[in-house]
């Protein structure tokens, strides 16, 4: 709402921070639910998706070990599982609960005290975007951030894996975040728009938004010599701009 009030080719609004939804216009004659209210065909309704509960079933994505761990020890087990493995709240988990499988199998970190990587949720989104924000020879600052958060002192070797698995579950978040706008763009029959978004994850984490675009390009099949069809904007505070402009309507509608 708040970008497609200054962006007319805005289609889709996008949450990736903390967590992960978006929300859409869709015409009324396209949603069951409204069959019985007579609306006209060419009435538009703001539809929430609500797609972090996307199959919470189990039958669609690729969940791993680790996927299920964090859905076992949640408040909502077997709720949000896609937005499990996707939002910002649980990479830093994700990748906690990998290191400490690697770390029990006396693959890494051998000899170590790792007291505080067993602490759930000790590490957060930042500490990945640290480490792949690293481009130093010798990844110093993932090193000296190892240290400080953990009390770990990992090997060269060590930080290079530790460099490649924050790369795997970042790019795995922001392939799986496009599939969620990809399956927009197909229900609605768009080719092109701009989806506006907002959330910490989207605007701060290293490479994320042209990590989406590139698995947009595989799953939409986007023509490699054309400038790309849907654009991703960032909309900075658009929640509260968003609610702005629905009050300022209600408002000269009542009035």
């Amino acid at each position: 709402m708040a970008s497609s009030y200054v962006d007319s080719k805005t289609e889709i609004g996008s949450i990736f921070g903390t967590g992960s939804n978006a929300a859409y216009m869709e015409r009324c004659s396209k949603i069951p639910k409204l069959a019985d209210h007579h609306l006209p065909n060419d009435a538009f309704m703001a539809i929430n998706c609500e797609y972090g509960a996307f199959d919470n079933s189990q039958g669609i994505l690729p969940f791993t070990d680790y996927d299920a761990e964090i859905d076992r020890a949640s408040p909502r087990p077997g709720q949000q599982r896609y937005e499990k493995m996707v939002a910002g709240f649980y990479l830093g988990e994700i990748f906690r609960l990998i290191l400490l499988d690697l770390q029990n199998r006396k693959a890494i970190f051998d000899g170590q005290d790792t007291t505080k990587l067993s602490e759930p949720y000790v590490l957060d989104c930042s500490f990945l975007a640290t480490i792949e924000s690293d481009n130093s020879a010798d990844l110093r600052a993932s090193k000296d951030l190892f240290e400080k958060t953990l009390s770990i002192k990992p090997s060269p070797s060590e930080l290079r894996f530790c460099y490649d698995l924050a790369h795997t579950i970042s790019l795995r978040s922001a392939r799986l975040y496009a599939t969620g706008i990809a399956a927009i763009m197909k229900k609605r029959g768009l080719e092109s728009c701009h989806v506006a978004v907002d959330g910490s994850v989207f605007n701060k984490y290293p490479c994320f938004p042209e990590r989406a675009i590139g698995a947009l390009k595989e799953i939409l099949e986007w023509p490699a010599d054309t400038p790309d069809p849907i654009q991703l904007i960032p909309a900075v505070d658009g929640s509260s701009v968003g609610a702005a402009v629905i009050a300022s309507l209600i408002s000269r509608s009542q009035s």
